[in-house]
């Protein structure tokens, strides 16, 4: 009798640790399909860098793992979303939308840095080769959703000196900015000048 009550517990305790791990790795998500207006609300298969206990934004690139309330889990294509909030391990929610209503051509979910009036800064992420490293590309358009800039970093940064010609403070400010909160301040400053000349 004792060895069964042993075994009966060791093998509830493998159960319940194991659904336990296995929930570690997901996080809260809304989410709304291309084909419908519904916000669903499930949990989402995380994957991480490291481990999958910390979000990563790679768990949208891929087919991704939705449970719902019930435990009943379905797959979901990043094409087939207009939008997904993923709320990380801190609380903090990661917005994507499909790129299709904010940019000239399909790139896939993009995350939207700064949107104005006349300028809109957007971030992507891809891994066509499948490698280990993400490419993160960044897009500019402008109010009628015009493709300014579309890729990397270092040419980004270029391309943000030919735009800012015409105002030398923000150039300087431009060269001076290290983190992405100040690169937003330059882009919503650009913004209110555009505004400002076209009156």
């Amino acid at each position: 009798m004792r060895t069964k009550f042993i075994l009966l517990f060791s093998l509830f305790s493998i159960i319940i640790f194991s659904q336990e791990k296995e929930n570690k790795g997901f996080f809260p998500v809304e989410y709304i399909l291309k084909s419908s207006s519904d916000t669903i609300k499930a949990e989402v298969r995380n994957v991480g860098k490291f481990t999958n206990k910390k979000y990563y934004f790679a768990t949208i690139l891929f087919k991704m793992k939705m449970k719902d309330g019930q435990g009943n889990e379905t797959w979901v294509e990043p094409g087939d979303l207009k939008y997904i909030k993923i709320t990380d391990e801190n609380n903090i929610g990661h917005e994507y939308f499909a790129s299709s209503e904010r940019l000239p051509q399909e790139e896939g979910l993009i995350e939207v840095i700064y949107e104005g009036k006349n300028i809109n800064w957007y971030k992507g992420y891809h891994n066509p080769l499948l490698r280990a490293q993400l490419d993160i590309k960044g897009y500019i358009t402008d109010k009628d959703k015009k493709l300014l800039y579309s890729g990397f970093f270092n040419d980004f940064k270029g391309r943000m000196k030919r735009l800012l010609k015409d105002y030398p403070d923000l150039e300087e400010k431009f060269k001076k900015a290290k983190t992405e909160e100040e690169y937003v301040d330059i882009f919503r400053l650009y913004d209110a000048k555009i505004d400002k000349a076209s009156f």
